[in-house]
């Protein structure tokens, strides 16, 4: 039997899949369902020393001797404090020792409670890297607690062995005796792998010949600065894999097997049929992603296994079921599996591809939409465009640009702050003309950014002023959040016009489709003398009610969209 404590399930079925089977316990209470459930698992060996000081040097011998990890358990208060000479001499040697305190609730922490002290940063100085489980009561817990012991066990053997430190809260539970411990198989627990470099190139192999047969979707995030030599390593991968590799306007690469996916995600969600563009291996390289389809594809995790491209091999477990860790950079992964051969099946791509070239573009009405999508098909070739956080990054995704316009976005993080002073700062150091499209509240947060001497006559910027967040009123609106203008999606009345025209800069308005359409033209011209300001007055709610009916477009016919916007106006301005 084992305890029905999750998290002590959790800690020893990562002990057995890790292979650590001498336990080098000390007496006490506060860790007995975590002894009790090692005893009566005939994997573990146990050895019993009363003082704890004298247990983790006891450790440090087998060690030494085994050259295998070791664990250490004691209970709950000063016990774990007697460890710290023992784990010193472990980290200073670089010992694989696993150290494992039994704690009490933390909420208790300096509230008189018998044998309790701060445990978390104990060993701080001396181990390679610390945890404290959850108490779990819930799926997002059980995942925490799994992702925290992987990070654990990961870290043994990370860039050199070294202790480590886990710390396990019990509350209730902890005698493991009676109705507490009647559980009887361990769960299953999934362990993360990490492959580097310098793995072994049979070891690599037989990775990557685990994707014969499957649907695999590459989600390339954010990046620039791509070679071609990646750029044909990347067309050799479509052509051994059955994948697709999947890109936004931030990951700034085209070339055959990639597809912008965020149209062939409007069709396949609006219509209830995304489960069937979905892989069996999501593998995701550079950096963050601005497809709306990451949220959909959190709803099937369970469906897919997930592997991670990153150059510090951290554990980024986004979908909740990560399996696999490439600690390379993006480079040196696609190196590595454009060498392999593993399906010339393009039956996945095609599927995706299918539904991007189904996509209906309706005929849209005046707003943030039609002025980001005007203005984006004009965007002359060679030039740079930077976005907003965060409609404008959104909407942006599903409009034509040249292929050799340069996308960023201020995407590290997903905030408003900082994006124009971003766009200046990169404008500042280019010839290259140079475009911006921001909402209203992104550039009045960051309206100092044109206060400076270093704006050129190559910046572009185009301000959607729709009067506050039109985002709030898209997954929100005011039926169901009358007060919504009041302080989430603060309503205004500003205008940049007075602010832009005291930096010297050229003033370009518009209210209409027709006034777009004429200053636009002007707008991206790039022969002015002076930098250039295009400020597109829409009004948040009609861009909201749009957006919603541009996202039905692929199941409801371009008339009733145009009805139901001009409804909407209607309605608006009439107020």
């Amino acid at each position: 039997m084992y305890s029905n404590l999750k998290s002590v399930q959790y800690l020893v079925a990562m002990l057995k899949e890790n292979k650590i089977k001498n336990i080098v316990v000390s007496p006490g209470n506060s860790h007995n369902a975590i002894v009790r459930s090692i005893e009566e698992d005939r994997f573990f060996k146990t050895f019993n020393i009363v003082d704890e000081r004298s247990a983790a040097f006891f450790a440090c011998g087998i060690i030494q001797q085994s050259n295998e990890p070791v664990a250490i358990i004691c209970t709950a208060g000063t016990a774990a404090t007697n460890y710290l000479t023992g784990v010193t001499e472990a980290s200073r040697r670089r010992l694989p020792l696993i150290v494992i305190t039994a704690d009490k609730n933390p909420y208790y922490l300096a509230q008189q409670e018998d044998q309790m002290i701060d445990q978390i940063n104990l060993f701080k100085t001396v181990i390679k890297y610390s945890v404290s489980l959850p108490i779990v009561k819930d799926e997002k817990d059980e995942w925490y607690c799994k992702r925290l012991l992987n990070e654990a066990f990961l870290e043994l053997n990370h860039h050199g062995t070294g202790p480590v430190h886990i710390n396990v809260p019990i509350e209730i539970g902890m005698f493991a005796i009676g109705n507490d411990f009647t559980t009887e198989r361990l769960p299953s627990i999934n362990k993360i792998d990490r492959y580097d470099i310098r793995t072994d190139e049979i070891v690599l192999e037989e990775k990557f010949n685990k994707l014969k047969g499957k649907k695999v979707l590459i989600m390339y995030g954010q990046d620039n600065f791509i070679s071609e030599e990646r750029i044909k390593k990347i067309e050799t991968i479509t052509k051994r894999y059955n994948c697709i590799i999947s890109t936004d306007k931030l990951s700034n690469i085209h070339c055959a097997g990639c597809i912008e996916t965020s149209r062939a995600h409007i069709i396949a969600k609006e219509s209830g049929k995304f489960s069937e563009l979905l892989p069996d291996v999501v593998i995701t390289i550079a950096g963050n992603v601005a497809w709306d389809g990451k949220g959909s594809l959190k709803g099937y995790s369970k469906n897919f296994e997930h592997w991670i491209v990153n150059s510090d091999g951290r554990v980024q477990d986004c979908y909740k079921n990560l399996t696999t860790i490439f600690e390379m950079s993006t480079d040196d992964f696609i190196d590595v599996m454009s060498k392999y051969n593993v399906d010339n099946s393009n039956g996945y791509f095609d599927l995706w591809k299918g539904k991007t070239d189904n996509f209906n573009m309706p005929e849209l009405e005046y707003s943030n939409l039609y002025a980001t999508k005007q203005l984006m098909e004009r965007i002359p070739a060679n030039t740079i465009l930077n976005l907003g956080n965060s409609t404008t990054i959104r909407i942006a995704q599903y409009f034509d640009l040249d292929k050799s316009v340069e996308v960023f976005c201020n995407r590290g993080v997903n905030g408003i702050d900082g994006c124009v002073s971003t766009f200046i700062g990169q404008s500042a150091v280019t010839d290259k003309l140079s475009f911006l499209i921001v909402g209203d509240l992104t550039f009045f947060y960051d309206m100092n950014a044109l206060w400076n001497r270093y704006i050129g006559k190559n910046v572009r910027i185009m301000l959607v002023n729709n009067e506050g967040a039109s985002l709030f009123h898209f997954n929100q609106g005011l039926q169901k959040y009358p007060t919504l203008n009041e302080n989430v999606a603060a309503e205004h009345f500003t205008t940049a016009k007075g602010w832009v025209e005291s930096q010297g800069i050229k003033y370009l308005s518009a209210n209409s489709k027709e006034e777009f359409d004429k200053n636009v033209e002007e707008f991206i011209k790039s022969d002015s003398d002076k930098p250039v300001f295009f400020e597109v007055f829409t009004h948040k709610e009609v861009d909201a009610k749009l957006q919603k009916d541009f996202f039905e477009a692929n199941m409801n016919s371009a008339d009733k969209i145009k009805k139901g916007v001009k409804s909407t106006i209607k309605k608006v301005m009439g107020r």
